[in-house]
């Protein structure tokens, strides 16, 4: 009944100073009619933080929409939307060439709506993490499979309490916006196509084979079952492998450059404006002084280092800095804006080797590892979580 009333009164009117009605109509009727109802509600800075939110993790549930019709519920690579497990579907549809480039087009797009729904001014917007959720089979209906938390794998699942997103929190998801964009430019640049075309074609011709009863030639029972365990460990492989071998778009890759820069900018601005704030009021990511609400502890200092993290790659990125290659004399490094600029195609063996990386070798300054191995220490073995909650 309280999730309803709430979303009924932000059905009757505009929101106010705190959004308190967004998450319980998240809650009651999921991310698409809640973005509906909002993008009909008056422009206000409330209105459209809420907006912003709820354009973000719509932009998810559609990839996990389009991953789970066509049977893709098990992790694929460490990507956005590909790298996470996803309820089984049943009934699948065949899979098409174009998926990821699907996913990933409209993924990106997502996440240039999220910014342009961004309020330009100081606005708030409290949500129980508790009442977020992604419709991941588009039924409408919710289940427990289905809820943020435990997809996000980071939180605690147990009273966790509300928390007031406020404009601090508007540059960590523009940050966020940048970062999912550039991963999902990068995958269109290679353009994951023509390889998964050729993995639909083995399938299809696998599919046939095993239609008919075995010959009497069939003698390898012990290798059908290794086929059946590790074939779809191999299949990923192989489409990871052959796409990477793609001539990359050098406008792709150039845009990419850009949103990594952009959300090196935009987390600066967001720890800028935490490290102000003098309130401790449901945080989400905290300064010194505050406590987060939805109850991990970031160690003293966490802001300031992360933030010579991204500097490095910042520096990395505008060539002012070079990776270090296994195989390279000190002062020699691979000069990453280099290929960003005028990619050519990733070849792996040719990469650890080193002949790949030679049109991009120069002499000069190389990114050093110490502000990086100061954050795993810091965080341990949950170091990657609080990389993705900081971004």
């Amino acid at each position: 009944m309280r999730r309803l009333l709430a979303v009924l009164s932000l059905i009757a009117g505009p929101a106010f100073a705190d959004d308190t009605t967004t998450s319980g109509m998240i809650a009651e009727t999921g991310l698409a009619r809640t973005a509906e109802t909002l993008s009909a509600q008056p422009p206000s800075p409330e209105r459209d933080m809420a907006l912003s939110a709820v354009t973000f993790l719509a932009g998810i549930e559609a990839g996990y929409q389009a991953r789970w019709r066509i049977g893709a519920t098990e992790p694929l690579v460490p990507l956005p939307l590909l790298g996470t497990s996803l309820p089984p579907n049943p009934d699948p549809q065949p899979m098409q060439a174009d998926a990821v480039n699907t996913i990933m087009t409209d993924l990106a797009q997502a996440m240039q709506n999220t910014r342009s729904a961004l309020p330009a001014t100081d606005a708030a917007l409290v949500l129980d993490l508790d009442d977020l959720w992604l419709d991941v089979n588009a039924d409408g209906i919710r289940t427990k499979d289905e809820d943020l938390v435990p997809l996000t794998v980071f939180f605690r699942t147990d009273d966790l309490t509300p928390i007031r997103f406020d404009t601090s929190d508007m540059h960590w998801l523009r940050a966020y916006t940048h970062l999912v964009e550039a991963a999902a430019t990068l995958v269109l640049a290679f353009d994951p196509a023509p390889a998964l075309a050729e993995q639909i074609k083995l399938t299809d011709i696998l599919t046939q084979q095993f239609a008919q009863p075995p010959g009497q030639m069939a003698r390898a029972p012990n290798l059908h079952r290794q086929a059946q365990q590790y074939g779809p460990l191999v299949d990923r492989l192989a489409v990871v492998v052959q796409t990477l071998r793609q001539q990359p778009d050098p406008e792709l890759t150039r845009t990419a450059s850009r949103h990594l820069q952009d959300m090196v900018t935009a987390n600066i601005d967001f720890w800028q404006a935490v490290k102000a704030e003098t309130d401790n009021d449901r945080e989400w990511i905290p300064n010194n002084t505050q406590q987060a609400a939805a109850g991990f502890v970031l160690p003293e200092g966490t802001g300031a280092l992360w933030l010579t993290v991204l500097d490095d790659m910042d520096q990395v990125l505008k060539g002012k800095m070079l990776v270090p290659f296994w195989r390279f004399a000190p002062g020699y490094g691979v000069d990453l804006s280099m290929w960003l600029q005028d990619p050519q195609p990733v070849g792996v063996a040719d990469w650890v080797q080193g002949t790949a990386a030679l049109p991009y070798l120069r002499p000069g300054l190389t990114v050093g590892s110490d502000n990086l191995e100061a954050f795993l220490q810091m965080f341990g073995g949950r170091a990657v979580l609080y990389m993705l909650l900081l971004n």
